[in-house]
């Protein structure tokens, strides 16, 4: 009787790793090679659109996993081989963005108490409504963040707040590089995981402090100035179809979100 063993791959590392996590990677530092070297505009741009993918690549993958395992525990799931829905970036005993995106920092608006997760039915006051309203996953923040960044030149549209706008959005990425950095000690320290989906988005989130603060510099005050590059120099090649990518993306994500369970 001949018994075949199936060989270990180094690093404990599946198919998962090789047939799509290392392709993705290679893919997205081309992308990040482009947009570190290119000028501010084109590498906001950029930024917000690699960013808004990976947020969303994150919330399917946090939403199948409800559906497939409602009242998912990260630190003991009932199936710990995930049958019924393994995401793309669980590839090897290490790396588990499952268990890092579904781990109690992956609401960390509801982690300081900020938000808070409202009982189904409960009569709750106009506060309470508020807070359940904004007890969503990071990635859902992290769309918001990005989208305000692809768009960027719109806001400058806003009154009031115009002449500081740049240094508000130079503000927030501080504050969310800040949040960044207590997510990577979660995930190293605490989690003892690896998560691409979540590294991908830091690398993102910490690139766009040194760019946001160019921006602050130029004094570009008015939607006016970018007229002719309104997305910065990035080729109609590139951003129209990563465009439609995200849209898609976006789309679907939130169909599976009213879909439901089944």
């Amino acid at each position: 009787r001949i018994i075949h063993v199936k060989p270990s791959m180094p690093l404990g590392l599946d198919s998962n790793f090789y047939t799509k996590v290392l392709p993705l990677v290679i893919i997205e530092s081309v992308i990040f090679a482009y947009a570190f070297t290119s000028d501010l505009r084109t590498c906001q741009v950029v930024l917000g659109l690699l960013g808004l993918w990976w947020c969303l690549a994150a919330l399917w993958v946090e939403v199948k996993i409800e559906h497939a395992y409602p009242g998912f525990e990260y630190d003991n799931p009932s199936d710990p081989e995930m049958k019924a829905y393994r995401p793309f970036c669980d590839f090897a005993p290490w790396a588990n963005c499952s268990k890092v995106l579904m781990s109690p920092p992956g609401r960390f608006l509801r982690y300081f108490g900020i938000s808070k997760q409202l009982p189904v039915g409960a009569e709750v006051g106009l506060l309470d409504k508020a807070r359940g309203l904004i007890d969503v996953p990071n990635p859902t923040l992290g769309v918001l963040f990005f989208a305000c960044h692809l768009f960027y030149p719109a806001l400058l549209l806003i009154p009031i707040i115009t002449p500081w706008l740049p240094w508000l959005f130079f503000a927030a990425c501080c504050g969310v590089g800040i949040m960044t950095v207590w997510l990577a000690y979660n995930l190293a320290f605490v989690l003892y995981d690896f998560c691409v989906v979540c590294v991908s988005m830091y690398v993102a989130n910490f690139a766009l402090i040194p760019m946001m603060y160019g921006i602050c510099k130029e004094h570009r005050l008015s939607l006016s100035v970018f007229a002719g590059s309104f997305f910065g120099a990035v080729p109609g090649a590139f951003l129209w179809p990563f465009l439609v990518l995200d849209a898609v993306m976006g789309v679907a994500v939130l169909l599976l979100y009213l879909r439901g369970p089944g």
